[in-house]
């Protein structure tokens, strides 16, 4: 559990240091929607989604296979 808590620290400090790092606007368009934010907010945004949609991925996994086994 530790070194999975520790490299879970070091991703998000580096996450920071790049995002604040780029700080300038960027224009972001999905599908019929476009907005202007700033780079950070989009970098910070897609990190989010990206866990939890990784967590939620392995959570339903893991209820399937104890599924399974029973």
């Amino acid at each position: 559990m530790i070194p999975k808590l520790v490299g879970l620290i070091i991703l998000l400090a580096l996450l920071v240091i790049f995002a604040i790092q780029n700080p300038q606007p960027v224009a972001v368009k999905f599908l019929f929607w476009e907005t202007n934010t700033s780079a950070v907010v989009s970098i910070l945004a897609s990190f989010i989604i990206g866990f939890l949609t990784g967590w939620l991925l392995c959570l339903f996994r893991s209820k399937k296979r104890a599924k399974v086994i029973r």
